[in-house]
C-alpha cells in the first residue's frame, strides 16, 4: 500500500506543469525578410518593460513616448535608401504595437487595432502628411508558431496619408 501511495504521489508531481509563457528580457532587433520595398531596409525591434504614451501636443499631432513599464513594444521599421547630398531626401516608415508582456496570441480588426495602440508614423520632407496616426482599419493577427518563434501579420490602409508599407508579415525568434 506504501508503494502505492508514493507511486500516485510522484505520478502526481511528474503530471503537474506549468503554463510555458515566453517573455523577453532585453531589446532584440531582426532584419525584416519579406513585403520590405527594394528601395530600402526594414527592421523589427521587440523591446520589452515598456509602455508605448501617446500624446498630443498644443496643435493636435500626435506624438509617442517609450517609457519604462509593464508591456513590449513592436516596432517595425521602415527606411528608404537616399542620395546623401539630399539633406531632406530622407523618409521613413515606423508601425509600433503594445503587446502584454507574456506575448499573447492577438487577432484584431479595424477599430479593435486601438487595444494594442497600433500606429503608424510617417517621417519625411512631406508638409501636411509626416507625424503618428493611429491605424483604425486593418487586420492584425500575433501569434506563437513554435517555442521561441512568433508571426506578426499586418494588412493595413491608411485614409490621411500616403503609405509605402501596407502588409507585414514576418516570423522572428527569440534569443
Amino acid at each position: 500500500m506504501k508503494i502505492f501511495i508514493h507511486l500516485f504521489f510522484i505520478l502526481t508531481l511528474v503530471g503537474c506543469k506549468t503554463k510555458q509563457t515566453t517573455l523577453i528580457t532585453e531589446k532584440q532587433e531582426f532584419k525584416a525578410t519579406t513585403n520590405c520595398p527594394e528601395d530600402g531596409v526594414c527592421t523589427v525591434e521587440l523591446i520589452p518593460n515598456s509602455s508605448l504614451i501617446v500624446k498630443s501636443d498644443e496643435f493636435g499631432n500626435t506624438y509617442t513616448i517609450i517609457e519604462k513599464g509593464e508591456k513590449t513594444i513592436f516596432k517595425y521599421t521602415f527606411s528608404r535608401n537616399v542620395d546623401k547630398q539630399y539633406v531632406d531626401g530622407h523618409y521613413i516608415e515606423e508601425i509600433y504595437a503594445e503587446f502584454d508582456k507574456e506575448l499573447p496570441e492577438i487577432n484584431l480588426k479595424d477599430k479593435n487595432l486601438s487595444n494594442v495602440k497600433l500606429l503608424f508614423n510617417r517621417m519625411c520632407y512631406c508638409k501636411g502628411s509626416a507625424g503618428f496616426y493611429h491605424i483604425q482599419k486593418g487586420n492584425l493577427s500575433f501569434r506563437k508558431t513554435k517555442k521561441n518563434t512568433f508571426n506578426f501579420q499586418l494588412n493595413f490602409t491608411m485614409d490621411k496619408v500616403p503609405q509605402v508599407i501596407t502588409s507585414i508579415n514576418e516570423t522572428f525568434t527569440l534569443d
